[in-house]
């Protein structure tokens, strides 16, 4: 026994001996010292590698410092093999906000210093912006390269075939969101990556990749394969083809694929499919009963197609977890035998044709039901005051629906929401309490276009994790209730809320980033808390009846305080807010100068008004920097002097530019901007279509001197209005180049000489106004001008010509009918229905047809290709009737 213990102690002291000696050795080989286990080669080369990145956020400010100088395996993003040191993993991308989108990409470079780590294992520089460059081919050449994640980064071009390299590759995501900016003429590089399982291509181009489908069949190792929005071609079908045996998960949503195409191809894949997703294609028909024999799947996705019929039982597996039936046209009832689907997890059916009335039994079995949507189906409840649920829900959204005229009392047993959507859907009544107490983990409600009544308590303490919640259009009275302080959207628009707002500075910890209070009975003066919510985009507090001076702001986005009774000058901090691209400070009492820095500071504006103030001063010539400008409003104030020549700059005006949408977008909300605007003389609220508005208004004010001819280089512009000026001059000769007027109006100023041909040109125009000015000479003569009244052309002593009376010198007069009596005194019959037909019957006829026409069918005027077509009918209805008044004046001659 002595021997053996002394035996095992040499051996013990053996091997820490030989240990020692190892991790001496190792240290030396690796470069591993006092406890640094960054490889010094490598560390240089990440160092490198982040001089060509331009990180604006600091997302990479532990690289290098003096902390963690050394040891590169403790910078942020960067992982170490725990026996080599070798970096294997460099995790750069930049983590989204689900709700309001990233806000720290990284930019420049991606340095060719990435083949000095020569074991990197894993790459992901996703939702970054390399401001649309290429993909560098050298990324081919990381040979041990297993998972690469590019997706949202901003790449465009061709994808290089350098990428069919990586032999190793188990994961690869490329792609953007919907722009299409990457590209693969063909996908033969994809069929060398044999060891692939993860396949994702969101929105590259692959028009002309006609072998995509050969391709994926050679990819024997693939499990998830997306291809999403990519304009894939409908190539044609193999009798017989084979995928990979172990594929669970297939998406094809975004492709604009048809059932007769699509379906046989699915039915052709292994059957243990897990996912299906078609969503967002044109799928129509009934959907096949065969994808019942799918015993596997647990997610099917069919959303935004234009598949008909009822839901067919057979089709639904008893397997599945998730359904995705929104967006299509089914129709008759809901089926009961979704409600025995017991694995049932999430059922969304909105935005359907469905006719039925939803009860209890269509939910008896889906105990593991979380979430739900049956939005805009109309439907009607018919639940029990005293129903009980079998599930727990933490998504629900019942917009549209009839599910009034009470609150749904049994929500009260859901106490695990976290989203809930009951907006216009014709409930009425208090606000229950109980809901507060039964809701506290919610964090998006809206209750919006209901008849909700009564006055809100304070919420701060039960309605504690909100990020975004919607009363508005109700009937809300009362202050403003006290709420929760970390919210990011809330809109209490359209009811009747009353005073103050001064509650919302009780916290100076408030992270709104949507606020609208809009269409209440709310008054005073706004408190200065406004400047420290560093995260506010949007601010809407408009039609209401603050007043005092605007206080300092801090906006990003939007800004709409019209119809107050703000006073006193444009605040000077509004010109810190260089990304605004949305302002309307119209029909308040604002006065002083429009401030010279509008055009150099808020160069991101699309929509800017000051409508309806005391503005005085000229018009400051820093407006022209705004390209991106499509509507300008500084209607009735009292700006003088004359209009820029420089509003040629005006871009967005000239030509169309689809990326401007966006700008009108509401990010952080859904739908677009808003705005009531002054169109052909009447106001108007623009909801969905302001951002198809570009439109100049300078009207009512004092302006002087000519027009700028540069404005007619504006030739996208929809309206123009310079009305009730003092502007003179003659009208510009080349106006014939803004074809796309519809509204123009010059009336009530000093214009003299003739109306330019061109003006005969503006075939879009709905409404034209040259009244009251000093025009003089014959009106042009169209078929266009013509249909408008006299009205248009009077307070113009010098014009002539129709659809005026007077007649311009030179032109024939009306002439008194010869005397051709007969030997008794009276007119030949004959000759007298010859007459009446040669001159009063057709001009007659002609203007009755254009007039009756005309008022019948006025609302061609908004359609350009109709308006077409109607002027050339028109005119070959006048030339047939010029021709039939010329021969029958050559046969009485």
């Amino acid at each position: 026994m002595m021997v053996d213990q002394k035996f095992f102690q040499h051996l013990q002291l053996l091997v820490i001996v030989l240990l020692l000696s190892w991790r001496a050795t190792f240290e030396h080989s690796t470069g591993m010292k006092d406890g640094i286990r960054c490889i010094e080669k490598e560390r240089e080369a990440l160092l490198k590698f982040k001089d060509e990145l331009i990180d604006e956020y600091g997302r990479l400010s532990s690289w290098g410092n003096e902390k963690y100088k050394k040891d590169c395996c403790k910078w942020s993003g960067v992982s170490c093999d725990n026996q080599t040191n070798h970096i294997v993993a460099l995790h750069l991308q930049n983590t989204l906000d689900s709700e309001l989108g990233g806000t720290a990409p990284l930019r420049g470079k991606i340095s060719i210093w990435l083949l000095e780590i020569h074991h990197l294992k894993l790459l992901d520089l996703s939702y970054n912006d390399f401001n649309y460059s290429r993909i560098p081919q050298f990324i081919g050449s990381l040979g041990r390269l297993r998972y690469l994640n590019l997706f949202g980064s901003n790449f465009m071009g061709e994808i290089p075939h350098h990428l069919g390299n990586l032999s190793e590759l188990n994961f690869l995501n490329l792609g953007s969101f919907n722009d299409g900016s990457l590209t693969s003429t063909n996908l033969d590089w994809l069929s060398r990556l044999h060891s692939l399982s993860d396949l994702i291509m969101e929105s590259v181009n692959l028009t002309m990749a006609t072998d995509w489908l050969q391709t994926i069949t050679k990819l024997n190792q693939l499990e998830s394969l997306f291809l999403s929005s990519c304009n894939l071609p409908m190539v044609r079908l193999p009798s017989h083809f084979n995928t990979s045996n172990s594929l669970s998960e297939f998406g094809l949503w975004g492709n604009e694929f048809s059932s007769s195409w699509i379906f046989p191809l699915v039915f052709n894949l292994n059957s243990s499919l897990n996912l299906l997703d078609l969503g967002f294609n044109k799928l129509n028909g009934e959907i096949p009963i065969s994808l019942g024999n799918m015993s596997s799947l647990t997610f099917l996705y069919l959303f935004d197609n234009q598949l008909t019929g009822k839901v067919p039982c057979p089709a639904l597996s008893s397997s599945l977890t998730n359904i995705d039936l929104s967006g299509n046209m089914f129709n008759g009832t809901i089926t009961q035998c979704i409600g025995s689907l017991s694995k049932l997890e999430s059922l969304y059916l909105g935005s359907n044709n469905f006719e039925d009335v939803i009860s209890e039994s269509h939910f008896f079995n889906l105990t593991q039901l979380e979430y739900l949507d049956l939005s805009n189906l109309g439907i009607s409840f018919n639940i029990s005051l005293g129903w009980n649920p079998p599930f727990q829900l933490t998504f629900l959204d019942l917009s549209g629906c009839k599910v009034g005229p009470h609150f749904p009392a049994w929500l009260r047993t859901q106490t695990r929401l976290e989203s809930l959507d009951i907006s216009n859907a014709e409930i009425s009544g208090t606000f229950p309490d109980w809901f507060w107490k039964q809701s506290q983990k919610l964090s998006r409600l809206n209750v919006s276009h209901n008849n909700f009544q009564g006055v809100l308590a304070d919420l701060s303490s039960k309605f504690s994790t909100f990020r975004y919640i919607d009363l508005s259009f109700n009937h809300f009275n009362g202050s403003l209730p006290i709420l929760s302080h970390n919210g990011s959207v809330l809109d209490l628009s359209n009811n009747e809320f009353s005073g103050s707002i001064t509650n919302l500075c009780n916290e100076t910890s408030y992270h709104w980033d949507f606020l609208d209070l809009s269409n209440n009975l709310l008054s005073g003066q706004l408190p200065d808390c406004f400047a420290n919510l560093s995260n506010l985009k949007y601010l809407n507090l408009a039609h209401n009846n603050f007043s005092g001076k605007i206080p300092s702001l801090n906006i990003s986005s939007s800004l709409h305080l019209q119809n107050n009774s703000f006073t006193g000058e444009i605040p000077t901090s509004l010109r810190n807010c260089t990304s605004l691209t949305f302002i309307d400070l119209s029909q308040n009492k604002l006065t002083g100068k429009l401030p010279m820095w509008v055009g150099d500071t808020w160069t991101m504006l699309v929509y800017l008004s000051l409508r309806s103030n005391e503005f005085f001063g000229s018009i400051p010539s820093s407006l022209c920097h705004l390209a991106h400008l499509q509507v300008l409003d500084f209607s009735l104030n009292k700006i003088s002097d004359c209009i820029p020549k420089c509003l040629y700059n005006l871009t967005a005006m000239i030509q169309v530019d689809p990326g401007l949408d966006e700008a009108f977008r509401l990010r952080y909300y859904g739908g677009f901007e808003t705005a009531f605007v002054t169109w052909k003389g009447k106001e108007a609220e623009y909801i969905n279509t302001l951002k198809l508005l570009k439109l100049i208004d300078l009207s009512c004010n004092n302006l002087v001197g000519n027009i700028p001819t540069e404005i007619t280089s504006l030739i996208m512009l929809v309206g123009l209005n310079l009305s009730r000026n003092n502007l003179s001059g003659s009208l510009p000769t080349n106006i014939g180049r803004l074809r796309s007027l519809d509204f123009l109006d010059f009336s009530r100023n000093h214009f003299f000489g003739d109306i330019p041909t061109g003006v005969s040109q503006l075939d879009q125009l709905g409404v034209l106004d040259l009244s009251y000015n000093n025009l003089s000479g014959k009106i042009p003569q169209s078929i266009h001008l013509q249909t408008f009244n006299d009205t248009v052309f009077e307070g113009n002593p010098g014009l002539c010509g129709l659809p005026l009376t007077k007649v311009c010198p030179g032109d024939e007069s009306a002439q008194v009918p010869k005397n051709s009596d007969n030997v008794h005194g009276m007119k030949d019959p004959k000759e007298q229905e010859d007459q009446l037909i040669d001159v009063g019957f057709y001009i007659s006829m002609a203007v009755g047809f254009v007039f009756g026409f005309w008022g019948v069918c006025g609302t061609l005027v908004l359609n350009n290709p109709w308006r077409i077509a109607f002027f050339k009918l028109l005119n070959n209805i006048m030339d047939w009737l010029y021709v039939k008044i010329a021969i029958s004046k050559a046969r009485h001659a």
